[in-house]
């Protein structure tokens, strides 16, 4: 698979760290669970799309599907600026 085309779902904590749930897309339990397992520890986050190779230097593309967690409402620029510089920190 090229990297320009791969593509993962990930959960995106508002502080940066985050974890890919594969390159299917999650059932309803899947997200269900990590949003569970974010609001027990009292953190929010968000469901989302990356599209492009992840250890690589190159940019990747980062689609929001929906804030889950404790606070749904959670804010997705401070999200994405955590996430690209835990990435940053992890491919340098």
């Amino acid at each position: 698979m090229h990297s320009e085309t791969e593509t993962r779902w990930m959960v995106l904590g508002t502080d940066g760290r985050h974890v890919s749930l594969g390159r299917t897309e999650p059932s309803e339990a899947e997200v269900m669970a990590a949003s569970e397992a974010l609001a027990a520890q009292g953190l929010s986050g968000w469901l989302a799309r990356l599209q492009g190779d992840y250890y690589s230097r190159a940019r990747v593309k980062l689609e929001p599907l929906r804030a889950i967690g404790a606070a749904p409402e959670a804010d997705w620029q401070p999200t994405l600026s955590a996430f690209h510089a835990a990435r940053h920190r992890a491919t340098h």
